[in-house]
């Protein structure tokens, strides 16, 4: 395909970007005999192991689009006509999968979703303004017409099963595309009113923004995206006050690994989506110390990223990363505040904290039954994380990382978490559940009151059902002013002996669980088992800067 074209600034995402290019073209039924010529589902269209076009893999329509117009593109891209007609089948099948009602489906047919439809309308909007001079009269009209249909579906509905911030920030940015596309401001009383439910659930004095109950600077990330991307058109102040304000809160959580969050957060994603930041940076000294330290992470092939995604979050991180490297500058280097000696802050509200002593930095989810991970802020390496601990009764597991109470100790880098054991989600697809699904789907789940209340019941059996066990953790942390880390537990009413997990998210969540290479393969130093005289347990595990001990 030849070379990327790059300037310095780019260069990190850029490099990155060029390999998973190709695996995304190859998601795209481009075939011209092929009655589903367009499709960017490929487990439909070519495995045929699917069966229906899962409309969210249609946002590689801006792919296609940067490709064909970006300046960075690589050389046998630019410019090219099959690209153009690519771009048009693709818009012509993402209006073909639109509900005559303007929404689109994401995990199952009839769904009617409002992130479906909020994302895929951006991205086919942001690609058909890169390349709308190209596009032939018929499919840029019917492109058109389907961005309208959707955004006014957007303005009559909302998302009712949770507060999910990335979801309302896409639709609120999906709204200000179309209205530009559409040379309208019609959208835009229906933008402010996601807006302003992202407003209401921010935390003003800590920053974050809600992902359903508490703070993930991970799909923070995500969902500033699409906030910063409202900004750079409207230059609104409070949104850049708010911007800024989510800037400040993970700027102490981009890890020197490269990850942002992780499994102490609520909703356990650690990847980075980095746009926000590149467009931020001018205006915002965290930000730009933020874009900075993930530049140097991808450059060096650390954390979580484009080439880590799963099909259903590729496009996605492969977008984001070409909208980062279109946004970045040169920038001045700046220290993120975990860079500072003997740093540390409590989220009291988001029940988060990050300490560092000496040369080790530590973050705990004291909202999230003390879960714990340790880097050194030399090697960049991950030296220890632990979970806690899960335990099985009648073949269902329970664990001790839930929604906990804490209290802080003697000094800023000591706490006391207290959680009881919950059950873990279990619950899969099997062939004869999987047909009574889709018949309902099909059938009176075709009614949209229904498929909100279906939506409500999934999410309510998935995430938030929680089944309490007698079982409880009590755990104190400290971390010692020369970055040992000592973690004492005390376990009760245990009915069958526990395991240590040191990496694990207890809830449904489909953007969780990535890693790198590196990553994958966990920390320096193991969990070990507890001592264990049921119904009792108890274990101390001390890290110290010249290795680790246990004493169980």
């Amino acid at each position: 395909m030849g070379e990327l074209r790059v300037g310095a600034p780019a260069d990190a995402y850029l490099a990155v970007c060029e390999p998973v290019l190709g695996r995304a073209l190859s998601f795209l039924d481009a075939e011209a005999t092929s009655p589903s010529q367009g499709s960017f589902d490929r487990t439909w269209w070519c495995w045929k192991f699917s069966d229906f076009s899962a409309p969210r893999f249609q946002e590689g329509v801006y792919t296609l689009a940067w490709l064909y117009g970006s300046a960075n593109a690589p050389d046998g891209a630019r410019r090219n006509e099959r690209l153009l007609r690519q771009a048009a089948s693709a818009i012509g099948f993402w209006s073909a999968l639109q509900h005559s009602d303007g929404s689109f489906d994401e995990a199952y047919p009839f769904e009617r979703s409002l992130a479906a439809t909020a994302f895929t309308t951006f991205y086919v909007a942001a690609g058909i303004e890169r390349i709308r001079g190209a596009l032939d009269a018929v499919a840029l009209e019917n492109g058109l017409q389907s961005i309208e249909r959707a955004a006014l579906w957007l303005t009559r509905n909302d998302e009712f099963h949770g507060v999910l911030s990335n979801h309302l920030a896409a639709a609120a940015a999906a709204l200000q595309v179309a209205g530009d596309v559409l040379q309208t401001d019609r959208f835009a009383a229906a933008r402010d009113r996601f807006l302003g439910r992202i407003y209401d659930n921010q935390d003003r004095e800590e920053g974050w923004f809600r992902e359903y109950g508490g703070a993930d600077p991970g799909y923070q990330s995500h969902g500033m995206f699409y906030l910063a991307a409202i900004w750079r058109r409207t230059r609104n102040a409070e949104l850049l006050q708010r911007l800024r304000e989510g800037c400040e809160f993970l700027a102490w959580f981009a890890h020197p690994d490269g990850t942002m969050g992780g499994e102490y957060a609520s909703r356990g994603t650690k990847f980075v989506f980095p746009a926000a930041f590149e467009i931020l940076s001018a205006e915002s000294e965290a930000a730009s110390a933020i874009a900075a330290h993930l530049r140097q992470c991808i450059s060096q092939g650390r954390g979580v990223g484009a080439a880590q995604m799963d099909a259903w979050n590729m496009f996605p991180m492969l977008n984001n990363y070409l909208f980062a490297a279109e946004a970045a500058t040169d920038i001045q280097p700046r220290q993120l505040p975990w860079q500072a000696a003997d740093a540390s802050r409590v989220f009291k509200r988001a029940g988060l904290a990050l300490i560092r002593k000496a040369d080790r930095i530590a973050a705990i989810g004291l909202a999230t039954g003390g879960v714990v991970k340790m880097w050194d802020a030399q090697s960049n390496a991950l030296i220890y994380e632990d979970a806690g601990y899960a335990v099985q009764e009648k073949h269902k597991w329970f664990s001790s990382q839930g929604a906990s109470e804490w209290q802080g100790g003697e000094d800023a880098a000591s706490f006391v978490i207290r959680v009881r054991f919950e059950g873990l989600p279990n619950a899969r697809f099997d062939p004869w559940r999987f047909l009574l699904f889709r018949v309902f789907t099909l059938t009176i789940g075709r009614w949209p009151p229904i498929a909100r209340g279906l939506k409500q019941l999934l999410v309510s059996v998935l995430i938030r059902r929680r089944v309490r066990h007698p079982a409880s953790l009590e755990r104190a942390v400290r971390i010692g002013d020369d970055g040992t880390l000592a973690v004492s537990d005390r376990l009760q009413n245990l009915a069958a002996t526990p395991i240590p997990i040191a990496r694990h998210v207890p809830f449904h969540m489909g953007s969780s669980r990535y890693a790198d290479m590196h990553d994958w393969f966990g920390p320096q130093v193991e969990c070990p088992p507890p001592s264990v005289q049921l119904p009792n347990g108890a274990r101390t595990v001390t890290i110290e800067t010249s290795g680790a001990r246990s004493t169980v």
